[in-house]
């Protein structure tokens, strides 16, 4: 004799995956992006101007400044968490698989950025003995690595925001694209320039990279504000 059992289950027996609102994963996905972006602003606001016919007197200037700290710890934070908001976002699969590439090589290049902001923090250390023409090892090497991170960090966030935007084919994403764009090579140009040419002249693109944090911040408010829609609509 076959007996034969049914197994039936009560939804109040059955373990459920949690619900996950449409639009949650999206916006904390994309929160490094927004907390970077302001991290970034602030540090960006911080930073000592120079001054001085020279590049020497210019750092000196700078590294004299009681806001070289702060300025510079808002900046390395900030990028760093940008970094991990691309990271993040690329999970989540935020954009698309057609933005993912330009995730990962903006995740490349700032995170390189974020490796030069370490010693370009600490080369205050080098202040006096710029001053008395001694040894800047710290700084030479903030100096050598920031021909390289600039363009990385300016040309990747640049080429992310145009593959955002065409992703999402929305006015508000191309609008932040430009300030990204413009910011983004213009930032991308500065060390490379002051290093060829020797000039100061190219110190005034630095301040540029505000334009990247701009796109972030701003994509991350966009990016919140479309998926709590999503979320109105779905409970209606």
């Amino acid at each position: 004799m076959t007996t034969t059992t049914q197994r039936t289950t009560s939804p109040s027996t059955v373990t459920t995956a949690t619900r996950r609102r449409p639009g949650t994963d999206a916006r904390l996905a994309t929160l490094p992006l927004g907390v970077g972006g302001l991290l970034m602003a602030a540090g960006g606001q911080l930073h000592p101007h120079g001054s001085g016919e020279t590049v020497d007197s210019y750092l000196a200037s700078m590294l004299g400044s009681g806001t070289w700290l702060p300025s510079h710890l808002l900046l390395l934070l900030g990028t760093a968490i940008a970094t991990v908001g691309f990271v993040t976002t690329r999970r989540a699969e935020v954009f698309g698989a057609q933005v993912e590439r330009w995730l990962v090589a903006a995740a490349v290049g700032w995170g390189l950025a974020t490796v030069e902001l370490v010693p370009h923090l600490v080369a205050i250390r080098d202040a006096d003995s710029l001053a008395h023409h001694h040894a800047t090892p710290v700084l030479d090497l903030h100096l050598a690595l920031q021909v390289v991170a600039t363009p990385l960090m300016g040309l990747t966030g640049a080429a992310l925001a145009i593959a955002v935007a065409r992703a999402a084919r929305t006015v508000p994403a191309w609008a932040l694209a430009v300030p990204a764009v413009v910011g983004g090579l213009g930032y991308a140009a500065s060390a490379p320039l002051i290093a060829a040419t020797g000039s100061l002249a190219p110190a005034a693109l630095f301040p540029m990279q505000a334009g990247l944090a701009v796109w972030l911040v701003g994509t991350w408010v966009r990016v919140a504000a479309g998926r709590r829609r999503v979320v109105r609509e779905s409970n209606r």
